[in-house]
């Protein structure tokens, strides 16, 4: 299993320049097609606004738009024109108000989706909360990098989240890739209540035993710790251990025990310093 088709959300002037680095190192590494989407933005008038949108607005809206798709194209064709990768550019209008219904709909048909990890302040306003969508409805893994990642590699070193679940098994099938070139994986459990000591206790190793057939030599580590929500600890280790990424599921719980508990994907989505690949 490999990569071929992959998929970079280039959602912004800024999200081009910072994603595209590591997403065209990604396509060199596994030999795949790149395909760069922006979504422009839609004009969309608003019943609450008295005024009418005159021909002057409609233009100067329309001249912005296509001033920023030129600018992120020019980054594109720039950046895989010196990584030598087979890139293709697209350019989509937004057909609604929310953008992010163009990238489900294009990471539904590639192999991995890249984007920076969330940025309320830098995100335009019909993109918000698109990582998220992709994560629960693309049926693809979203690979999330920080903004500040630039060239550096990614899966060197793996920490993949388990636990039995369908978030869990996803990601860690859609993670082989990784975890098949990686110099260090490990598998890390954290026990969650209701759950009971002696299942909990198998549960990496069974998942060890199943990498191994695929290739992976994963160190497994179990750990019970009631101080640290999850996603803390499960930082707190990718960290200890030097991980350049973490693999896991993604919202998989339901929303009442994300209200009691906390949820670890929220926290990872805002919190990670790491690439991270999440699967839903």
């Amino acid at each position: 299993m490999s990569y071929k088709t992959i998929l970079a959300c280039l959602t912004s002037e800024f999200a081009a320049a910072h994603l595209l680095p590591a997403a065209c190192g990604l396509a060199q590494r596994f030999g795949a097609h790149l395909t760069g989407l922006h979504t422009r933005e839609a004009f969309v008038p608003y019943s609450g606004i008295a005024i009418a949108a005159d021909e002057i607005t409609i233009g100067d809206f329309s001249s912005r738009v296509r001033e920023e798709d030129q600018k992120i194209e020019q980054l594109f064709r720039a950046a895989t024109g010196r990584a030598g990768c087979t890139a293709e550019w697209r350019s989509q209008a937004a057909r609604s108000p929310e953008a992010a219904d163009e990238l489900r709909e294009s990471a539904t048909r590639s192999d991995l989706t890249v984007a920076l990890f969330p940025d309320p302040q830098r995100e335009r306003f019909d993109q918000r909360g698109f990582q998220k969508d992709l994560v629960v409805h693309s049926g693809r893994p979203l690979l999330l990098l920080p903004d500040d990642w630039g060239e550096k590699p990614v899966g060197t070193r793996v920490l993949a989240a388990w636990k039995p679940s369908r978030e869990a098994a996803r990601a860690l099938h859609d993670g082989l890739p990784f975890l098949q070139t990686a110099a260090f994986a490990e598998i890390v459990t954290i026990e969650e209540p209701p759950q009971q000591a002696a299942d909990f206790s198998t549960e990496g190793h069974e998942i060890a035993r199943l990498l191994s057939r695929h290739g992976v030599a994963a160190e497994v580590r179990q750990i019970q710790d009631g101080e640290h929500p999850a996603g803390t600890r499960l930082l707190m280790e990718a960290a200890g251990q030097q991980c350049d990424l973490l693999i896991m599921g993604g919202y998989g719980h339901s929303r009442l025990h994300r209200l009691i508990f906390g949820d670890a994907s929220e926290h990872i989505l805002h919190e990670a310093r790491i690439p991270v690949l999440m699967s839903g």
